[in-house]
């Protein structure tokens, strides 16, 4: 795989906690051994043994930690398997999303989705995908907004907005009645706003995104479907419409709507 230029210091949480300690042979059993093993190989260039490392961390030893999901991610890149390393930072942003492991996930998984979109666009690579996060109207108009902070607003917009109301309606007549009245109107614009960004910011945080993990991965229009609509690279993200027995319901970016194995695609 030609991954063209990739800051090697895209691992900004390796050995941080570790540091102190010493690495070790392959076969060990420890967590803090198996992370310095997984450190070592990282910093030799064994990507392929680094990833293998922090994959039985989080698989065999049951470690669920933001630090080793952007280590695995990193690993996973540098080794040639994009899908697996964007779906490595998802999980390191899900399990800690204030955290600054999720930060890092968040740079890394930019770099990641320029350096494929970047592949993409050359005229050998066969692809007309462009590389980034799932994408829709509700995305592009409220998926900037934090939830919380747009609750919060929609909330006091609101409580302002009926206040304004109340006192405007005690109020018989004169320059203040009809301040309070446009105060009011301008209010409930406002409030009307507040609650379709409030709404809508909630309604993208809520989607299930998955990641291709395979190249060439088969979009069926139907589960029964015997040949593939579409052809799909790794690396690209989709959201999860619904899941049923060993299938995912995706939509690409684009509108698309399709069925996808669980060999193919990876929800964080």
């Amino acid at each position: 795989m030609n991954r063209g230029p990739l800051d090697r210091r895209i691992v900004a949480a390796l050995s941080v906690a570790l540091l102190g300690l010493s690495s070790s042979p392959a076969g060990a059993e420890t967590v803090p051994e198996r992370f310095a093993a997984g450190v070592a190989s990282f910093q030799a260039g064994n990507y392929e043994e680094a990833a293998q490392a922090f994959r039985d961390l989080a698989g065999k030893f049951r470690l669920v930690s933001p630090d080793v999901q952007v280590d695995l991610g990193a690993a996973e890149f540098e080794a040639g398997r994009p899908g697996p390393a964007i779906a490595a930072f998802h999980r390191a942003i899900r399990l800690a999303p204030d955290s600054p492991s999720a930060e890092t996930a968040r740079v890394n998984l930019a770099r990641v989705r320029t350096v494929l979109s970047q592949q993409a666009g050359r005229p050998t690579a066969g692809t007309a995908f462009v590389f980034g996060g799932y994408a829709d109207a509700w995305t592009t108009l409220t998926g900037w907004a934090s939830p919380r902070v747009a609750l919060a607003i929609f909330l006091l917009s609101w409580t302002l907005f009926f206040a304004a109301l109340g006192i405007w309606r005690l109020l018989a007549s004169g320059r203040i009645r009809i301040l309070l009245g446009t105060a009011a109107v301008v209010l409930g614009i406002a409030t009307a706003l507040a609650g379709t960004v409030a709404w809508g910011s909630a309604r993208v945080a809520a989607y299930r995104i998955g990641v291709v993990v395979r190249d060439e991965a088969g979009l069926l229009d139907d589960v029964a479907a015997t040949e593939p609509a579409l052809s799909l690279p790794a690396g690209l993200e989709v959201r999860v419409l619904e899941s049923r027995g060993g299938w995912h319901h995706v939509r690409l970016s684009s509108g698309r709507d399709g069925w996808l194995s669980d060999r193919v695609l990876d929800v964080p």
